[in-house]
């Protein structure tokens, strides 16, 4: 939850120039109001409400931690309960910061620069929704994680609050967001680009190379893994194809009513 404020001053300050339609380089993406309206807020609703949840979670106590057994996890996750290393799990914090700082790095580019206003906000409405809705989850799910179930982890760590907060991986949902994030938006602003195949190849293999560290650290189980990457690469995908300018296959608007007002999500074929 650390990286939410930063993320949502980031998100304040380059929306202040979120009426720019078009970068003077005629941006493959632009800027819709109501629709960073609803993204901004459904965004900060879901952080807000994470932060709410997660207050509730108490930590284990050491009789609860000695109560746990291996049998209770199902098969396809349970070799992660033997898993712990400090050094993988650094090593994942290291290689998730990179991904995370590798789509700005694209504003190195004259033609991004002069986009720079829409790219930022797309890719803080990315980063702002990857955390918000995983720390949402994770108050909602409190799974147990599986160095928890590892005498060989120290014991103020098993039962630390973070310990019940395994479902889903943050690590894994951030790096995915930022891999595809930044493979789609190259592929758009340099569509004849032959390092195209390249940006997606090492992009991918570094976000998958956090999930097998995060196993590898015992933090989190195969599941955890899997679906942060799932929803990562759904949203690092879905916020740049919301904001695409020639076809505009997909819009989001809030639409209000006398009695009632509700989410309008329209596809166009």
């Amino acid at each position: 939850m650390r990286r939410f404020p930063l993320i949502v001053a980031l998100l304040a300050v380059v929306a202040h120039c979120a009426p720019r339609t078009e970068a003077l380089c005629q941006s493959p993406y632009r800027l819709n109001t109501s629709q960073e309206v609803v993204l901004l807020s459904s965004g900060v609703v879901a952080g807000v409400t994470a932060i709410l949840v997660q207050g509730h979670i108490d930590p284990l106590s050491e009789q609860e931690v000695a109560a746990l057994s291996r049998q209770d996890v199902n098969a396809f996750d349970r070799g992660a309960t033997w898993n712990y290393s400090e050094k993988a799990g650094t090593a994942s914090d290291y290689l998730v910061y990179g991904l995370i700082a590798a789509p700005p790095a694209l504003l190195l580019d004259q033609r991004i620069r002069d986009d720079w206003q829409t790219f930022g906000v797309m890719y803080a409405e990315a980063m702002l929704l990857t955390g918000a809705t995983v720390q949402l989850v994770k108050g909602l799910v409190a799974r147990t994680r599986p160095y928890a179930y590892n005498p060989d982890a120290p014991l103020e760590i098993r039962t630390s609050v973070d310990a019940s907060n395994s479902f889903y991986s943050s690590h894994t949902a951030f790096a995915f967001a930022a891999a595809v994030f930044l493979g789609v938006t190259y592929s758009a602003y340099f569509p004849d680009s032959r390092w195209r195949p390249w940006v997606w190849a090492m992009s991918l293999t570094a976000a998958s190379a956090v999930g097998y560290l995060r196993f590898e650290a015992g933090e989190h189980f195969p599941t955890d893994i899997l679906t942060g990457a799932v929803v990562g690469a759904a949203i690092g995908y879905l916020v740049p194809a919301l904001h695409r300018v020639e076809a505009e296959q997909v819009s989001v608007s809030p639409v209000v009513g006398t009695r009632a007002g509700h989410l309008s999500v329209v596809l166009r074929f």
